[in-house]
């Protein structure tokens, strides 16, 4: 008799729950009580183990239905072991009997039979097996569950079992990824964190993978365009599961309500209300996008807090505040559905944990089940007393521990990660950063990674942006040939004062006596982009921002196209950042590369920016609607004006272009005015309808309050109009730069066409990037480039000139042309 056997652990959320259904971010941990699968070919006699091809007779087969062949049974502890027969079909192929009970073994058996023949395992031959299932995951007594993931369990159990039958030693990345679709099988709206928890062991960052994405391409499996093979070796969108590092000092407490709860009901009726909300007219002050977005954000620093090498008095205080923010979400998520998740035994739990100084919330879906608390080891006083209320209140402590992927004698590699932030790495490629010598602030660095989370989570290409109002009068006769267009512009070719009276060529080269007059004014350097498309300001400040920085900037390369870092703020404050901003030069050494910083930055810090990254211009941000809203943010702006003329003189000088921009409120004429007065003689009108840093600084304060100012500012259409519309603008224009929900390459040509110079985009390449990878951003961008041409061509624009000069558009009064 040959026989395997592989177990897999359950899970309990930690954080998270309920918002990692639609792409947030959350905390599981896989826990010491496992699911057992047993293969073996025990009691298949010869006779038994044939090919159901033998008997592809109809009538014998409608006659006798009882005498097909079997090819094993299917046994479980929970069904006292009565045991379930299965078969192949005549293209052998697994068939699956009308029994709900095992609905995800048979899933597990299907997918890895197919795998394993698409491997040419080496034991391909064993075709008939028998599987035995034991379980620790339920009351031993009563046999209800304690809410520990026993389906994911099973799958990953069984398919780790059948791997090792058929000769198979795949990693714990592609064991969690063939479980995942064998779940998925079974049930589309689960999230697969506690696959995950239960493939890779201890405690796991997740975050679901993209299900629309994952079911397209089954369906293509199941049409034979694709397999499984191709499906594991492709960059799942959005999908990240990867180890955080928890202290052995933390420990984390169980109990049980005695009441089992369906988290598919519960998820479900979530679901349900929120659709109903959403298409609700009624305002709420709380929506379910704002529990998601606030939901990341803890999430993100109870990770951070957890992975701290020694757990301190002030990050155990952490620890408390995020469990006591992330139930309070999920008791505003309960009103606003009308979903009961938190059940007054639950609520006893917390009190009771609370009241002996531990920290605690409800695991998962709620409803019953399990509650969770997170204390230390040197806490035994406290853990007693808790303990002992909770079984006064008829809550049942559980002997749980957190647990590390079991070893069944296979190899034991660690879990691979396939991280939002990282997808886009080749596959065998890492970008860890090293740790510098003065360790960088760990709160700038949580605010980085925090704004990151919550730009991609708030992404939507339907955004309001007031592109779509621009429509374009076609032009039947266009008179020209796709190739004679040509988007390439010049930017920075204006005159500034400089106090030497000296000037300057189009390249930046000083130019002679003889060919400039007496005056104080100077040509700033001319430079060529050769496509109006620029990737803007976005990140910078964590090891995460720099990896990312580090793709945008190899893209940027490929493309020719230039880029803006984020603000440097961070790295003028602690030089122990730098690194994460100066990557975008190393990687793109010859490309056109904009610094940026606030607008409250003083002159030296500026050119220690410029200096930082090489950077040929230097981007100075607008941001008074974010630091009011942020947290630590800014409350004094009377030095910014000033402040912006001596950096501008400062980089001029240097013959460093300096552009004034917004960060998504937009920008009026009369700014723009003001802002010539200085010297400044480029903008960026970072309209409202893109990445919403307002939004975004809302949903890190622990309990919002700003939600009315989504909407402030201009939209970059109506910031255009407005520019346009002025005379004194006409009489001495100040070069125009647009971004702020640009979202297509028609929303580049609409751009261009009310005044623009150049058109930056940052949101919509970061979601590619973070979802699809590095080479989908680089054909994205190649894409655009040559999509612009086509709508050039399509309104008879030979050049970006003609597109400012010679278009009409529907409505023209009302844009201003």
């Amino acid at each position: 008799m040959t026989q395997v056997q592989a177990s897999a652990p359950g899970k309990l959320y930690i954080a998270g729950e309920y918002a990692v259904v639609d792409g947030s971010a959350a905390i599981v941990a896989a826990v010491n009580r496992y699911v057992t699968v047993k293969v073996d070919d025990e009691n298949l006699p010869d006779d038994l183990r044939c090919d159901l091809r033998e008997l592809a007779t109809e009538n014998l087969l409608a006659l006798v239905p009882e005498s097909r062949k079997y090819y094993g049974v299917i046994a479980s502890e929970k069904e006292n072991y009565k045991p379930i027969f299965w078969t192949r079909a005549y293209d052998g192929s697994i068939e699956i009997p009308d029994d709900e009970k095992y609905a995800y073994v048979f899933a597990a058996m299907r997918v890895i039979d197919s795998y394993a023949c698409e491997c040419s395992a080496p034991n391909m031959d064993r075709k008939r097996y028998n599987l035995h299932i034991s379980s620790e995951l339920d009351d031993a007594k009563s046999g209800r569950k304690y809410g520990l993931g026993s389906s994911a369990a099973i799958t990953v159990a069984t398919v780790r079992a059948l791997c090792k039958w058929y000769g198979l030693k795949p990693d714990m990345s592609t064991i969690c990824k063939l479980s995942l679709i064998a779940s998925s099988m079974v049930k589309k709206s689960g999230s697969g964190g506690d696959v995950a928890a239960s493939s890779c062991g201890g405690w796991i960052l997740y975050r679901a993978y993209d299900r629309d994405w994952l079911e397209s391409e089954l369906g293509l499996i199941k049409s034979g365009e694709s397999n499984f093979s191709k499906l594991l070796r492709k960059k799942w969108p959005r999908l990240e599961f990867k180890r955080i590092n928890v202290p052995k000092t933390l420990k984390l407490l169980v109990g049980w309500t005695g009441s089992p709860a369906s988290s598919a009901q519960l998820v479900s009726s979530v679901e349900s209300s929120v659709e109903s909300s959403v298409s609700s007219e009624i305002a709420h002050p709380f929506t379910y996008q704002d529990f998601c977005n606030q939901s990341e954000v803890c999430v993100q620093k109870l990770a951070q807090s957890l992975e701290k090498s020694s757990l301190k008095e002030s990050e155990l205080n952490n620890i408390s505040a995020c469990f006591a923010q992330n139930r309070e979400l999920l008791q505003k998520l309960s009103a606003l559905t009308g979903t009961l998740i938190e059940t007054p035994k639950l609520t006893r739990f917390i009190e009771d944990a609370n009241f002996a100084g531990i920290p605690a919330k409800t695991s998962g879906a709620g409803g019953g089940d399990c509650a969770i608390a997170l204390t230390t080891i040197y806490e035994k006083n406290r853990v007693e007393s808790m303990k002992s209320a909770w079984e006064n209140h008829g809550i049942m402590p559980l002997n749980i521990e957190v647990a590390e992927a079991p070893d069944d004698g296979e190899n034991s590699e660690t879990c691979a990660v396939q991280a939002a932030e990282t997808c886009a790495a080749k596959t065998q490629e890492t970008c860890a950063v090293k740790a510098p010598e003065n360790q960088p602030s760990q709160t700038i660095q949580n605010r980085k990674d925090a704004h990151l989370a919550l730009a991609d989570a708030q992404y939507n290409p339907r955004a309001n942006s007031g592109f779509d109002s621009v429509r374009f009068m076609p032009n039947a006769l266009p008179q020209l040939a796709l190739d004679e267009v040509d988007s390439s512009v010049h930017v920075f070719a204006k005159e500034a004062s400089r106090a030497d009276g000296t000037s300057a060529t189009a390249d930046g080269t000083p130019a002679s006596a003889d060919a400039t007059s007496a005056s104080t004014s100077i040509l700033t350097p001319s430079f060529l982009w050769r496509s109006p498309l620029y990737i803007n300001a976005m990140t910078g400040g964590s090891s995460n921002a720099q990896k990312i920085n580090a793709q945008l900037a190899r893209v940027a390369a490929k493309t020719g196209v230039a880029i803006a870092s984020g603000s440097l703020s961070a790295a003028l404050q602690n030089n122990a950042l730098s690194a994460t901003f100066s990557v975008i030069r190393s990687e793109n050494p010859h490309g056109f590369v904009m610094a940026n910083v606030s607008a409250g930055t003083s002159q030296s810090d500026a050119m220690r920016a410029v200096e930082m990254l090489q950077a040929n211009a230097l981007q100075v941000h607008l941001n008074a609607a974010q630091e009011l809203v942020m947290p630590e943010g800014d409350r004094d702006f009377r030095n910014w004006l000033k402040n912006i003329e001596q950096i501008v003189r400062s980089c001029e000088a240097q013959h460093v272009p300096v552009v004034v921009k917004e960060t998504g409120c937009g920008m009026t004429a009369r700014d723009v005015l003001r802002l010539r007065n200085i010297g400044v003689r480029a903008v960026d009108v970072s309209g409202r309808g893109g990445t919403n840093f307002v939004a975004i600084e809302n949903a890190r304060r622990s309990r919002g309050g700003y939600d009315y100012l989504a909407d402030w500012g201009l939209t970059t259409v109506e910031s255009l109009i407005d520019i346009q519309k002025c005379d004194a603008l006409k009489a001495d224009p100040v070069e125009i730069f647009a971004s702020g929900g640009v979202r297509t390459p028609l929303d580049v040509v609409r751009a261009l066409a009310l005044g623009a110079s150049a058109v930056g985009v940052a949101g919509e390449f970061l979601h590619t990037l973070m979802h699809e990878g590095e080479d989908a951003l680089l054909q994205q961008i190649l894409d655009w480039q040559e999509q612009i041409h086509v709508i050039m061509a399509l309104l008879g624009c030979k050049s970006v000139a003609d597109l400012r000069d010679n278009t009409e558009f529907v409505h023209s009064d009302c844009l201003g042309k």
